[in-house]
């Protein structure tokens, strides 16, 4: 019995004929849904994420000068706020899913607060005598990450983000020392619609892996000292200094050293040392406790704040790849309406020249005999009779 391994040689003949079909198809594509990012966005995440480290770096530097030099309560309690903002706004918007939406936001705050802490402005005059420095690190920030932009994008490019840019600062300003932004991801998602897709600026698997690594030494680095800062700022708030907490740990001290002395010499009075050691504990644990109290909100907030922007990053990613899926099937739909109107029309064409060539067949094997017939009566009609 042959039969078999024939079936089996046909059957992989007709699937190696299909697959060289399906290859010369150009109709037919098969390709991976992951699509790298190009240089353009790798350098502007990098450099964006760069700009952001040295702006922080040049913030704290500044907190702690003030901090160091400065005696007003109220300057000292706006430094601490400045401070915890402007890192925490640089860092969300250096650390956006999508490398342009990221160098887009850094401007933008830039611009905002280099608007807020101008002469004048709502944010003028909140740093005592320190405010001209306070005024040189948001200039400086607003006009590197001016040429950053300029540097990575084409210039017509340059100038559609320019114009959203200015127009973003103009019509959000900073109102005070919390930095609350509209998200400028959904205003440009607004604003661009569907010129601009942000699918496209995700990466690969392998980049996305990079970037959350990135992304968690970042915050790593800064939400320690946020947390601290958030904590001198809500134990002075509530009416305590750093000299209030280390007078409390002196007393203790004193009265652990008293009780000493008086457990040595006296054991009877060991009982009143021991209620005033006590209250002593008392004072600290409760000023402890709200500190630890003031560092979960910091945490739960930093953390709600993440969420929160992830997901309207999420919201507008989807957004986009549901136009980018309904564009797809439009171009689908419509190329493959062209090729079933072209493949009608080359079919009718066909049909049209078959007919011919058969007319003309048809005519040509009727006509034939005839021709002959009359040539030949002619020719015998010349013919002399016999």
């Amino acid at each position: 019995m042959e039969w078999r391994p024939r079936c089996t040689r046909a059957r992989i003949l007709a699937c190696g004929v299909l697959c060289l079909a399906l290859a010369s198809c150009s109709l037919v594509s098969l390709k991976s849904p992951e699509r790298p990012l190009s240089a353009r966005d790798l350098n502007a995440r990098l450099l964006t994420r760069e700009l952001a480290a040295q702006f922080v770096t040049a913030v704290s530097r500044c907190a702690d000068d003030i901090a160091a030099s400065e005696h007003d309560p109220a300057a000292l309690d706006n430094t601490l706020r400045w401070e915890i903002a402007a890192v925490g706004e640089s860092r969300r918007a250096a650390t956006r899913l999508v490398p342009m939406m990221s160098l887009l936001d850094t401007w933008a705050l830039a611009g905002q607060m280099q608007a807020f802490t101008a002469e004048g402005a709502a944010g003028g005059a909140l740093f005592g005598a320190h405010q001209q420095a306070v005024r040189d690190i948001s200039d400086n920030y607003a006009a590197a990450s001016e040429a950053l932009a300029r540097r990575l994008l084409a210039p017509h490019d340059f100038s559609t983000y320019e114009t959203f840019v200015q127009s973003y600062v103009r019509e959000h300003p900073l109102a005070d020392l919390t930095f609350a932004r509209p998200s400028i991801v959904v205003a440009w998602s607004r604003e661009q619609k569907s010129e601009t897709p942000l699918a496209d600026s995700l990466g690969t698997i392998p980049e996305a892996l990079a970037d959350a690594a990135d992304r968690l030494e970042i915050y790593g680095d800064t939400v320690p000292s946020q947390v601290m800062h958030k904590t001198q700022l809500a134990l002075r708030e509530s009416g305590y200094t750093g000299g209030d907490v280390q007078a409390a740990i002196r007393q203790l001290n004193e009265r652990l050293e008293r009780l000493t002395a008086v457990a040595e010499s006296t054991p009877g009075l060991v009982r009143g040392a021991e209620d005033e050691v006590r209250q002593s504990l008392r004072q600290v644990l409760e000023q402890l406790a709200a500190s630890s109290r003031s560092a979960e909100d910091a945490l739960h907030a930093e953390r709600v704040g993440v969420f929160a922007d992830l997901k309207s990053e999420r919201a507008a990613v989807m957004a986009e790849l549901d136009v980018e899926r309904q564009a797809l099937a439009e171009d689908a739909a419509r190329v493959s309406s062209r090729v079933v109107k072209d493949t009608g029309a080359q079919l009718r064409e066909l049909a049209a020249e078959v007919l011919l060539l058969l007319i003309v067949l048809a005519v040509v094997v009727l006509a034939l005999p005839f021709a002959a017939g009359y040539l030949v009566g002619r020719a015998r009609a010349r013919a002399p009779g016999p």
